[in-house]
């Protein structure tokens, strides 16, 4: 391939001459009939510009076929004559310098320098010299020793499509698509990639199980969030998250009834209370410098025991009235009758273990040293670098604010980190559009994670902490969020109001992409983004760890069923709350 020359490309790929220059695009005009059946919609062309050392690289937006009449004066006589006219609408992707200037070879960059004069030449890109510029781009993208590859591009199935990594992560990412278009797939293939960096450092919310597979990668391990079995007896596998991890607003969230006339006061109170037990707590631990600086959001434990017992003698004081001498309610009299059963009704509920259940270990002060070094320990001898964390059994109505207590854990740990030896970390949110909705959608639990995970989001980047986006409804996404991912892993999508979403992140020039999104294969993505030097159709690699993400083939199974469910083993299951595997008692059929 080393004859070729992208600078020289021989004429049997030309197709015509430019007719009209835009400001980004570009309509080429031919007569020869040949040629423009080799034309394809999203197909690439290279164009020649005023500067011979510079050529123009485009997609081809739309072909057009016109045919029409045309008057002719030929021996006095008048005749209609049929003539045909051939129209390429080009986009322009960007520019193609050739070598010099300290170049010794080709560059591709996605800026449009120079747009091509009128009559400029212009050659489609296939076969061989397709295959040579999706090498060009591979190149220029690969410049770490171990890039990150997806798998292979759909129009040159020879060449690896290489993205830039560290764009990839430092601007944020999204990978969107339907349910069944190898979107988990995806997620599992670039996991894969990062668990085999020697210090990589990620964290995967796992709403479903379904990762669980990769945790037999040896750079990848597993935890789950406390669920009600495994409250009185934890594996070594499980997570407490305390409540007292959760910021005060997180905490009213999840226990103050805003529509109580007495919220108000209950919330002054509580918070009274609780900065009281964090005092108390750090009094008895000596801990002088963080007595002098806590706050009510610090992260010091501190017992609920006696913040109810303080709100309870609120609740029930009774002063003597100075001018009559007779005793009365006090101010507080009464105004946590709803308040306190309401809290005692969170700390029992079994589903909330993991929150309130605690054990002398978790009210430690030290319980955060801990569970910080396992959750953001970088990739070691001894410490996987991707750690996938199970939220399976978190109750939905609470789940946006756990998924945000760890993403404000991990973002406030960065940002108070040394920034010399600050260590960079991924937060992958799958399922994201079940806690991450648009403002206007969201409930009080859903509005305290989005000021989190919007916050990351526009403030990330600077601390070492990027967000993957994953979620199969990119239309009920924060807006917010999703504008501040720079790069797109587009899978197939049908819907209408999910194909405007994501078109509406993409530049002008790349709109008609969300059009090829329908018609996409499973396993096949759209990639656009900064990582990306030119938007590219690729077949997704499947991954060596495949998660449990396979779509049941219905008709298959009513066919010939192989397997025999289990019902009595999973109603048990429904009533223990938990799905370990249990020992079947024998009388089922009793």
């Amino acid at each position: 391939m080393n004859h070729l020359n992208l600078f020289d490309i021989s004429e049997d790929h030309f197709i015509g001459l430019v007719n009209k220059v835009d400001s980004y695009s570009v309509n080429i005009s031919t007569s020869d009939e040949e040629q423009l059946r080799k034309v394809n919609v999203n197909g690439y062309v290279i164009l020649h510009t005023s500067d011979p050392n510079t050529r123009l690289i485009g997609r081809i937006d739309r072909v057009v076929r016109l045919e029409y009449e045309q008057n002719s004066q030929s021996d006095n006589a008048l005749e209609e004559e049929i003539r045909i006219s051939n129209d390429v609408t080009v986009n322009a992707l960007g520019t193609l310098k050739g070598p010099g200037g300290g170049r010794d070879r080709p560059v591709f960059s996605r800026a449009v320098e120079n747009l091509p004069e009128i009559g400029a030449k212009c050659f489609l890109l296939l076969g061989e010299y397709l295959t040579l510029f999706t090498s060009l781009i591979a190149d220029e993208t690969a410049k770490s020793k171990t890039p990150l590859s997806l798998g292979t591009y759909t129009m040159a199935s020879g060449a690896q499509a290489i993205l830039d990594g560290n764009a990839f992560f430092q601007r944020h990412a999204m990978v969107v698509g339907s349910t069944g278009s190898g979107k988990s797939w995806t997620v599992a293939r670039i996991v894969e990639q990062v668990a085999s960096l020697t210090h990589s450092n990620m964290i995967v919310f796992d709403l479903h199980g379904e990762y669980e597979p990769l945790s037999a990668h040896p750079h990848i391990t597993r935890y789950r969030i406390a669920g009600p079995a495994d409250l009185d007896n934890p594996k070594s596998d499980v997570l407490f998250l305390p409540y007292w991890l959760l910021g005060y607003e997180d905490m009213l969230a999840l226990i103050l009834d805003r529509s109580d006339e007495n919220a108000p006061n209950q919330a002054m109170a509580f918070s009274n209370a609780v900065v009281n037990a964090k005092r108390k707590v750090l009094q008895n631990a000596n801990m002088q410098k963080e007595l002098e600086t806590f706050t009510i959001d610090s992260p010091v434990p501190y017992s609920l025991d006696d913040v109810v017992t303080e709100l309870t003698e609120l609740n029930e004081a009774r002063v003597t009235n100075p001018g009559t001498g007779r005793e009365v309610n006090g101010p507080f009299n009464g105004k946590f009758n709803r308040f306190l059963p309401r809290l005692a009704s969170k700390r029992s509920d079994r589903r909330h273990g993991f929150l309130f259940s605690l054990k002398e270990e978790q009210l430690a002060v030290n319980y955060l040293d801990s569970l910080v070094e396992k959750l953001m320990k970088a990739n070691g001898e001894h410490n996987p670098g991707v750690k996938i964390i199970d939220f399976s059994e978190v109750p939905s109505d609470i789940l946006p604010i756990i998924l945000s207590l760890v993403a404000r854990l991990i973002f406030q740990v960065q940002q108070w980190s040394d920034s010399t030896n600050r260590h960079p970390i991924a937060l992958v949110c799958d399922e994201a559009h079940l806690y991450l909705p648009n403002r206007m959608a969201a409930d009080a639990a859903e509005a305290r994670a989005l000021t989190h995970f919007e916050r990351i989001a526009k403030e990330g980047r600077k601390y070492g902490v990027s967000l993957l986006i994953i979620s199969q409804r990119p239309s009920e996404l924060n807006t917010t969020v999703m504008s501040q991912c720079n790069n797109v892993v587009a899978l197939r999508l049908s819907n209408q109001s999910d194909k405007s979403a994501v078109s509406n992140l993409l530049p002008e020039n790349l709109g008609g992409i969300q059009d090829q999104l329908p018609t996409l294969g499973v396993g096949e993505a759209i990639v656009v983004g900064d990582a990306c030097l030119l938007p590219s159709r690729i077949k997704i690699q499947k991954p060596e760890y495949e998660p449990n993400s396979g779509s049941v083939k219905f008709w298959d199974e009513w066919s010939d069923a192989k397997n025999k469910q289990n019902l009595f083993s999973a109603v048990q299951n429904l009533r223990r709350q938990s799905s370990s595997s249990n020992e079947i008692e024998d009388n089922v059929n009793n």
